[in-house]
């Protein structure tokens, strides 16, 4: 068995890291629109705001496209037009689930394109406005809890709604943000969980009219929905569709000059002048660490993982490492016990943010917010309302602790589908200020090292952790992974919270100091639940880097990777050589990233893992999860598979061993995700941009 071993460039983390002096060129290409096409949509956006009632003549379908003529009435005097629209979905690299309950636009066409629409459209049924509002009634009847006090939140597209019956048992429907707090939220629905009661609803509702036709059109009208015309369900494929009024997307971008000067303001005078005359003793210690570790790797290379030789050993059926002598390996590897207390874990936005929400509404004393990202579109703007309404209640203490680097990352991008008029705030942490009581900090990036983690604490007594930042795509659009913690971890949540908290306030090392020497409150050794080891990244001390080393050269029976950012040599050396002693090694990487050079480097990584016996699976879409199983011992958290969250970023990972809290994590979140994912087949095409890619990646 052979292998090489790469040269590492230490200077390009150097150079890597000064690319965030960047200076971002926006330039918005308006394409020419006909005039034809431009005088139909602007007709019948103004027609849709004036009318009253809408009534479908003719609908058509097939696989991947739908054509509705329909009718409209202005309100005022006998007038009315036809309009027709289509709407097209699928097609290739589509990443589009029709099982879901999900909205897509329409796009107004003339009479000459109805009149050419494709000939393979069968006809279908369309229902009124009327049955809508039967329909609706009953579905929302099924779905809200009968008990006072008790509400349920649904999500369609981005509306998240919570609905409830009040003291008098009248409905009512309000946005989640505006959630009573003595309003308890008893579940919560995704999108297709929302598209499967639909469907069976209307189902029953179809059977009940003597409607034998599956493919039916709703109309939704425009009184109810500003945009949303039409419902589109195929019992026969469990499809459900909305349609709403295509909208010329929102293009903000932040100006060129005031983002440059806004980077070089965080990232020069407060990380390197401010930072460092607030914190001379911690930044010198970090440079001091920095610079050693780099001349050590130039001295030092790590393994290259491209093992020569073909042969690949099969699994072994064996029993799994001992995890009671590994969970004492880890005492003495990271130099301290483990706390108690229990996990519930919540996949994705549409579990997390409403629990969230609840949560915030829920609290009675602090909230105490670490985070990398609070972005600044309307979704992360919804939360900050939440948080300041919530910091103007009695003696509430609301506190958030920003990292610098991670603000300009956020406030840098503005995702095109924006509500339209939709003005993002400048500055996320003058906008959690202004009109509240919240104490905002933002943690200067000495030398470019950022504060990764994410913990948000309620009253000192719920930590929700993990991946997850605040804003649109994690709401919507990301798979990704918080855990809920309750119990004594909490406790040492809070005072890690406090320690960082001081330390990047005006008074840095000082109050650090005075932090962590004098802390007169003792925590509580309580017992209740199962243990839980916190696992940090701090300067000089790799504990979740050591920790899952270990696991990994531990681990005899099988190891579950779930990771966008796998590009640490050494990671993916000792993976492979588990692989090789007959161990069942399964990666689970994104189809596309949010990173291009990780996604360049991914296509190298994954060859070589795949060379190597290791299953690669690839998840359709954006998964943000940083999460891994081996042989029975978890470790998730806010720590990628890269040299910034291993050695340089702070970051936090919740560990276990507890067999239920485990497999429940095995079944939820891996088994399912290996079904939904692509299984790599055959190596990947990869040039000199991805080799050049993984090289510069190795340096992250």
């Amino acid at each position: 068995m052979d292998f090489k071993r790469t040269l590492p460039f230490p200077f390009m983390r150097v150079i890597h890291y000064s690319i965030l002096f960047w200076l971002i060129f926006c330039i918005d290409l308006f394409l020419p629109i006909a005039a034809l096409s431009e005088d139909t949509n602007t007709v019948a956006q103004m027609w849709i705001n004036q009318t009253a009632e809408i009534e479908v003549k003719e609908a058509y379908v097939n696989d991947n496209q739908i054509y509705i003529k329909f009718q409209a009435f202005l309100k005022d005097g006998n007038f009315e037009k036809d309009f027709y629209c289509q709407s097209t979905w699928g097609g290739e690299g589509s990443e589009i689930d029709l099982t879901k309950n999900i909205i897509i636009p329409l796009q107004f066409i003339d009479e000459a394109a109805w009149q050419r629409r494709p000939a393979d459209l069968k006809s279908m049924t369309s229902l009124s406005s009327e049955h809508w509002r039967n329909f609706r009634l009953k579905l929302i009847e099924k779905l809200t809890p009968k008990e006072k006090q008790k509400g349920v939140v649904i999500r369609r597209d981005e509306d998240e709604l919570l609905l409830y019956y009040d003291e008098n048992q009248k409905l009512q429907i309000i946005d989640l943000k505006d959630k009573p707090s003595h309003i308890e939220i008893s579940k919560s629905l995704s999108q297709v969980e929302l598209a499967q009661e639909i469907q069976h609803v209307l189902s029953e509702y179809l059977k009940n009219q003597e409607i034998s036709d599956g493919q039916v059109v709703l109309t939704i009208g425009s009184e109810e929905h500003d945009t949303n015309l039409f419902l589109y369900v195929d019992l026969s494929k469990n499809i459900t569709v909305g349609l709403k009024i295509d909208s010329e997307p929102n293009k903000y971008r932040q100006g060129l000059i005031g983002k440059s000067i806004k980077s070089a303001d965080h990232l020069v005078l407060n990380g390197l002048v401010f930072g460092v005359m607030t914190r001379p003793v911690s930044t010198a210690y970090r440079l001091f660490s920095w610079a050693r570790d780099t001349t050590y790797e130039a001295v030092h290379p790590g393994p290259f993982t491209l093992f020569e030789s073909s042969v690949i050993p099969p699994l072994v059926d064996t029993p799994g490492m001992d995890l009671e002598a590994f969970e004492r390996k880890l005492d003495a590897l990271v130099g301290h016990q483990v706390s108690s207390g229990t996990i519930d874990f919540l996949i994705g936005g549409d579990e997390f943010f409403p629990r969230l929400i609840d949560a915030v509404s829920q609290a009675q004393q602090s909230i105490l917010m670490r985070i990398f990202i609070f972005d600044n579109d309307d979704y992360a703007v919804e939360i900050a309302d939440l948080l300041k309404r919530k910091s103007n209640e009695g003696n509430m203490e609301v506190k958030v602790l920003l990292d610098g680097m991670g603000q300009i990352m956020g406030e840098g991008k503005m995702p095109e589908d924006l509500p339209s008029g939709f003005i993002p705030p400048a500055s996320m942490s003058e906008y959690l200020r202004k009109d509240s009581k919240i104490n905002v900090h933002v943690r200067s990036n000495a030398f470019f090292k950022a504060d990764h983690t994410k913990t948000i604490i309620m009253d000192e007594k719920i930590c929700f952790t993990g991946g997850m930042n605040i804003g649109r795509e994690y709401r919507y659009n990301w798979h990704d992974l918080m855990m809920e913690l309750r119990g004594a971890v909490v406790e040492e949540i809070v005072k890690e919270f406090k320690i960082a908290w001081a330390h990047s306030s005006s008074w840095g090392d000082l109050a650090y100091f005075e932090e962590i020497m004098g802390r007169s409150k003792p925590l509580h050794k309580q017992e209740e639940g199962y243990p839980i080891r916190l696992l940090f990244t701090r300067v000089d001390d790799p504990q979740i880097y050591k920790a899952q080393i270990a696991a990994i050269r531990e681990a005899k029976r099988y190891i579950y990777v779930h990771n966008s950012y796998l590009s640490d040599n050494t990671i993916l050396y000792e993976l492979i050589r588990a692989r090789r002693r007959g161990v069942d090694v399964r990666v689970i990487l994104p189809v596309n990233g949010n990173h291009e050079i990780m996604n360049a480097s991914n296509v190298v990584t994954a060859n070589i893992m795949f060379r190597n016996g290791i299953k690669v699976y690839f998840y359709p879409g954006m998964s943000h999860i940083k999460a891994a199983i081996y042989d029975g011992w978890l470790c998730a958290g806010s720590a990628n598979f890269d040299k910034l969250s291993f050695k340089d970023n702070l970051e936090l990972n919740i560990a276990t061993s507890h067999a239920p809290t485990v497999k429940h994590l095995e079944e939820i979140l891996f088994e399912g995700d290996f079904t939904k994912s692509l299984l790599m087949t055959k190596t990947l095409e990869a040039g000199w941009k991805q080799r050049l890619a993984e090289f510069l990646a190795e340096q992250l």
